[in-house]
């Protein structure tokens, strides 16, 4: 790795779920020490996830000298001092009517993030594991979804601040088919961060975007930025970064994506990773 490009590192921008968290989904002590130490060298740490802010676990928005997080795959920055929104890039009403031929079918699970809350509906949440939902993504859903009755109907009368929709697959052969047929519709961006579920945002979403606008905020460029992540919806993040960084576990397209690639998120893969490029 060309030593002038990292020397011009200043933001560290990390996906959590695969990433940064363990297979625990949590913080290992190796991790937890990369970080602060990142943080004592002056480096601005950011949050760079799929999740809605409120999913956030406490342990991260808490963490020592971390002050922003890019939410909902970059509908929304929260400066972690205050919890006040600093950037958002929503879906758009006829973005969300545009593709409702594809939400109408019942064997497809709907969450929807706004606000804060991830909603879903209350019988899909009560049958999971009918959706193809794993074991521990069912443990996170149980935490960290809201139920409803009528998850459509809340979907429309909260449209003007829709940040993200997922929808999650039994069928396999049905995903390929959305996010073939997704893809083409404008207005929306399509992303996955599992094997089973499709993300869509705002026609300019992505986290890419988000830290591009938190850099310029910061006085700072694309050259400052280093990202790391392991699936597609971190695919323009990597891109716009100035060094990439792909995790060990991360998908075939990431890899190839990125500059380097570090061990998996079971081996402490972002610790190992700062240590080799930036000697902390």
């Amino acid at each position: 790795m060309d030593s002038n490009i990292l020397s011009k590192i200043k933001i560290l921008a990390f996906d959590l779920d695969g990433t940064l968290l363990n297979e625990h989904s949590l913080l290992s002590a190796e991790t937890k020490a990369s970080l602060l130490r990142a943080v004592a060298s002056g480096f601005h740490v950011v949050i760079a996830t799929g999740r809605e802010y409120g999913t956030v676990p406490d342990y991260v928005t808490g963490f020592p000298g971390i002050r922003y997080a890019v939410t909902s795959n970059g509908a929304r920055t929260i400066d972690l001092n205050t919890g006040a929104s600093i950037y958002e890039n929503l879906l758009t009403r006829e973005a969300i009517e545009s593709i409702m031929p594809w939400l109408i079918e019942d064997d497809v699970m709907k969450e929807i993030f706004f606000d804060g809350f991830v909603f879903a509906e209350a019988y899909c949440l009560n049958n999971l594991a009918r959706y193809g939902v794993s074991e521990s993504g069912i443990k996170y859903r149980e935490k960290t979804r809201t139920p409803c009755d009528g998850v459509l109907s809340l979907l429309l009368e909260n449209a003007h601040r829709m940040e993200n929709i997922n929808l999650i697959f039994a069928d396999m052969q049905k995903r390929a088919r959305y996010l073939r047929e997704l893809g083409e519709v404008e207005g929306i961006s399509v992303v996955s961060s599992t094997a089973y579920n499709i993300e869509i945002g705002g026609a300019t979403t992505s986290k890419g975007e988000a830290l591009r606008v938190l850099a310029e905020s910061l006085g700072l460029g694309s050259e400052s930025v280093m990202a790391f992540g392991d699936n597609t919806n971190d695919l323009r993040m990597l891109q716009a970064a100035a060094v990439g960084v792909a995790m060990g576990n991360a998908e075939p397209e990431l890899k190839e994506a990125a500059d380097w690639i570090t061990l998996p998120n079971t081996e402490d893969g972002v610790a190992f990773a700062l240590n080799a490029l930036l000697g902390i």
